[in-house]
């Protein structure tokens, strides 16, 4: 099992995000969680991701229960995990190479990783990950000369370079157009698929949340409001997920928004 998590709650600064949460995914599956916002969806990957750790309740990460782990076993643990932010934490004066090339670093010796961040190798790999989102051109650019979406699709050309078992994206699109949005999540999805990886993903846009995944996480006020196959998920159910938010999909049935592409 890839994540398995148990009736898990998390309280930050006095006050409950998440609540009960139970919740399993096994190796290969993908998912999107989905929900209005303030729903508890980026908390609960940084959950998963072991940035946060649940006040009750369980929580296993790859058949591992990572507060059981020393320092240095939970680090070759997060290794095998990776995360796609909404906001790419990519320094304004580092080079993309070097911030791809990153992606692999939790697997080597401190003293290998400080030399990687010196003096960059693996180039053509590092290339290739980022050919794969049209940013080739980038490898040497720093992280102040690039816009939003760039800074956003180089956080995913790293956890592509990973190539992680457990992989976590929190809104990887926002900041990119909806055609790029629609081919970066194919590309999450295929990347998964062919490594047998397994794939959760917060996304805003409940469309494409219909359009790429077979398995859809409503999340509302920190709890599981459904757990569903995408034909299962009625208008109804997703009126009721935002109700009082305005839903970001279209009113039309989930059947109107079945893959405009195959799903992965």
């Amino acid at each position: 099992m890839s994540l398995a998590l148990s009736e898990a709650t998390l309280s930050l600064r006095g006050q409950r995000i998440l609540d009960g949460i139970t919740l399993r995914l096994a190796q290969g599956e993908q998912a999107a969680l989905i929900g209005p916002s303030g729903a508890g969806k980026s908390s609960l990957l940084l959950l998963a991701a072991t940035r946060y750790r649940a006040d009750s309740g369980s929580v296993r990460l790859l058949d591992t229960e990572p507060w059981q782990l020393d320092a240095a076993a939970l680090r070759r643990l997060r290794s095998r995990i990776g995360s796609v932010y909404q906001h790419a934490p990519l320094p304004a004066l580092q080079r993309v190479v070097t911030a791809v090339g990153a992606g692999r670093l939790g697997r080597m010796s401190t003293l290998a990783a400080l030399r990687r961040l010196l003096w960059p190798q693996d180039v053509a790999a590092i290339r290739a990950a980022l050919a794969q989102l049209q940013l080739a051109d980038k490898l040497w650019q720093r992280g102040d000369r690039l816009s939003g979406g760039q800074r956003q699709r180089v956080g995913i050309a790293r956890v592509l370079y990973q190539a992680p078992e457990l992989l976590l994206a929190d809104e990887p699109v926002a900041a990119l157009d909806p055609r790029l949005a629609d081919d970066t999540v194919a590309l999450l999805c295929r990347d998964a698929a062919a490594r047998r990886a397994t794939l959760l993903v917060s996304l805003h846009s409940v469309e494409l949340a219909l359009a790429h995944f077979p398995r859809l996480i409503g999340l509302r006020a920190g709890r599981v409001m459904f757990d569903l196959p995408r034909e299962q998920v009625s208008p109804e159910l997703l009126a009721a997920l935002y109700a009082g938010d305005t839903p970001p999909a279209p009113d039309d049935s989930p059947a109107a928004n079945l893959p405009r592409v195959a799903p992965c």
